[in-house]
């Protein structure tokens, strides 16, 4: 009995030890190095830490690998981990770290290494962790019934549901030339993918990998953003829906944390987007944007729409420079306060787009109006208003979103660079820009407006030689 007692009374305890340590504050900081650290990589052997994939599309985008693609030095790991801090992400582009710590005081031990620049805080919270609840699995895709198919205006073509997404951008000529995306591989960084794995509408993906770089979480139970996201762009169901490159290859990466909002979402993203890029992949499109952060200190203003503050919009502006054609969601902030786009749409040299419906006018929620430097966006438009979508049950139906938009646009823009994937990105893009009907008077709705891909696509095969 007392035996009996003993191991009750440390079942307790364990459990009342686990239950205060699940939610015990936490804290995040970013941490900026004054350097890599002692390194014995070299330009000359890229091998190392790049991809033959990455290193040859940086040869034909004429792009130089230099030390920013260099992994910072083991030491600094081992060195800031021995001062108390947990390292859950770094970026070899901008020499960070992001540190996990339970006593904020930590940080002080840290910030006297001497290769430590400056600190920044980047998120609090408690260890309480996902749950397996956040995913609703899938059971058997038969036993759902017809009608709880949300009403679709079908069109007997090929396309099916989408035929009107792609009549809006006369693409349907384009895929109907054999222009479908292969050859491109495109990253998808996002909130989760949930059910992607069991979905059967998916089993036709060219799927050639996935990672998360969120600490917690699960890739295919998190979130059914992704889901959504990828469908617009991979889907193969002719008669039904297809996707805008339905021959491309993927990556899926995760960087959100749909648990709370704050700045090391931020962080997740710039690892998922150099990750990209040392894989070599073409095209990355992310769904993500951020303005107002759960600590409202964090939160940005009008006045850091530059490009040039968001560590996001930032590293987008990297992975152009780095060889990749970056396409953003420019937000559904149009019909609320923030109304103009959102980190990283903000980036100069990344495709950030509205949402409009197949009727060619612009969703109220799209987001739209002057960036501080006084540039346009958004960039582009698409059809985000209605777009058609497969999510977590299988189901084909409707959503709403620059979400959605963005990656359907995404995926024309791979297709027509799978015509000649030898073409500079800074000429494909031009063809692009002035392939689309406001690219003569873009104004801060519409941007350039929508992209004709077949007039595009005529362009892109003259450039064939």
């Amino acid at each position: 009995m007392k035996c009996f007692v003993s191991i009750l009374f440390l079942l307790i305890s364990l459990l009342s030890y686990s239950s205060t340590e699940l939610n015990t504050l936490h804290y995040k900081f970013r941490i900026y190095l004054s350097d890599k650290g002692n390194t014995h990589y070299s330009v000359n052997n890229p091998s190392q830490f790049l991809t033959e994939k990455a290193i040859e599309r940086k040869r034909v985008q004429n792009v130089e690998i230099d030390e920013t693609d260099f992994p910072i030095s083991n030491d600094y790991f081992a060195l800031v981990e021995m001062a108390g801090g947990e390292i859950v992400s770094h970026s070899k582009w901008f020499n960070t770290f992001v540190v996990e710590v339970a006593d904020s005081t930590k940080i002080d031990d840290i910030k006297s290494l001497s290769f430590v620049d400056s600190v920044k805080y980047v998120w609090k919270g408690t260890n309480n962790g996902y749950r397996e609840s956040l995913r609703p699995r899938l059971q058997q895709l038969n036993q759902i019934e017809a009608n709880s198919q949300p009403e679709l205006n079908y069109e007997d073509t090929i396309y099916g549901y989408t035929h009107p997404q792609f009549k809006l951008h006369n693409a349907d000529q384009m895929l109907n030339a054999g222009y479908r995306g292969k050859g491109i591989e495109i990253g998808v960084i996002d909130a989760g993918f949930t059910n992607f794995d069991v979905i059967p509408a998916f089993e036709s993906v060219d799927l050639l990998g996935y990672s998360s770089f969120v600490p917690e979480g699960d890739m295919f139970a998190s979130s059914d953003h992704g889901t959504k996201v990828l469908s617009t762009m991979a889907v193969s169901q002719p008669g039904q829906m297809i996707g805008s490159a339905p021959e491309a290859s993927y990556w899926l990466l995760r960087s959100e944390d749909v648990v709370s909002e704050f700045p090391v979402e931020e962080d997740y993203w710039v690892r998922a987007v150099e990750y990209a890029d040392s894989l070599g992949l073409d095209v990355i499109n992310t769904s993500l944007g951020y303005n107002d952060f759960d600590d409202i200190n964090l939160s940005y203003t009008h006045d850091d729409l530059t490009g040039g503050v968001s560590i996001m919009s930032l590293a987008a502006d990297m992975a152009y420079d780095k060889g990749m054609i970056i396409v953003v969601s420019a937000g559904n902030e149009g019909n609320k306060p923030w109304q103009k786009s959102t980190p990283p749409g903000d980036a100069k040299n990344v495709i950030a787009v509205g949402a409009v419906g197949t009727d060619s006018i612009i969703a109220l929620f799209s987001s739209h109006g002057e960036m501080a430097d006084g540039r346009i966006k958004p960039d582009l438009v698409s059809v985000g208003k209605g777009t058609i979508t497969i999510g977590q049950f299988g189901v084909i139906g409707r959503t709403n979103g620059t979400s959605l938009s963005s990656p359907f646009l995404a995926g024309l823009i791979a297709s027509l660079w799978s015509i000649n994937p030898d073409l500079h990105r800074e000429e494909l893009i031009d063809i692009i820009f002035k392939s689309s009907d406001r690219n003569l008077s873009p104004d801060p709705v519409y941007g350039k407006g929508i992209t004709d891909f077949s007039k595009a696509m005529n362009e892109v095969l003259k450039t064939v030689e």
